[in-house]
């Protein structure tokens, strides 16, 4: 079991309206978020076996392989209604999809090695401290295929960037410019930021994916908050 506040950040996802506001608005940049999985699928150039890492709805998984042959899909996520939600948006793979209600680390600690070619993690591992995104890290390389992907989606620190200095300025863009969402819903995402993110620096995924077995591929998308890597595993078959 990780050590993250569970609870914390499953009562914030719960809010299914300030969740839509944020994911319509495109202030995490899902539009194209959604366009690069879409482009990223069709080069794979084979039928996906997907496990998502706080898949929420599944709208992320839905709309960006919506082209894809999708062989199996297991989304794991904290909050009963995302999982509600991403049933009927995966409704589409049909009996290819297996849905679970809980945290993230107890979920990959449970699966099969190889289950997988490609885990998607999108803005789910920067809720874990340091030493608990490495063990993340090594169950998904197990979790994956021999030259599995990881698509790794997240809030990324500038190297020179503190933690206090990071959250001070997304806190900043949400109170400003998220007016898609109430005056109280930008409060209470700004809560949960303070008290629930842990984003690191760039230079750190890359050592941390290094040592987890992975190589970088593509950068799929790129902002002043918010990057996203296709990390190819290089375990041994």
């Amino acid at each position: 079991m990780s050590t993250i506040d569970s609870a914390s950040v499953k009562a914030v996802f719960e809010q299914r309206s300030m969740y839509d506001a944020v994911v319509d608005g495109d202030y995490m940049f899902h539009a194209e978020i959604n366009v690069a999985l879409g482009e990223w699928s069709r080069a794979f150039g084979r039928p996906l076996r997907i496990v998502d890492l706080g898949c929420g709805d599944a709208r992320v998984a839905a709309r960006g392989f919506a082209d894809a042959a999708v062989a199996s899909y297991v989304g794991v996520d904290l909050a009963e209604s995302s999982i509600a939600e991403a049933r009927r948006n995966t409704a589409v793979w049909s009996d290819r999809v297996d849905l679970i209600c809980g945290d993230l680390l107890d979920a990959l600690q449970q699966m099969p090695a190889g289950l997988a070619n490609v885990v998607l993690a999108s803005y789910s591992l920067h809720h874990f401290g340091t030493a608990e995104k490495r063990t993340l890290l090594a169950e998904i390389a197990r979790v994956l295929e021999p030259n599995g992907v990881l698509l790794w989606l997240d809030a990324v620190r500038r190297d020179d960037e503190s933690r206090d200095e990071y959250i001070a300025t997304l806190t900043g863009e949400v109170m400003d410019s998220w007016t898609a969402l109430t005056i109280d819903e930008r409060e209470r995402a700004c809560e949960h930021i303070r008290t629930a993110d842990f984003p690191e620096t760039e230079a750190w995924v890359m050592e941390a994916i290094a040592g987890a077995g992975f190589t970088v591929g593509d950068r799929l998308f790129e902002s002043d908050l918010f990057r996203g890597w296709e990390l190819k595993s290089q375990r041994a078959k």
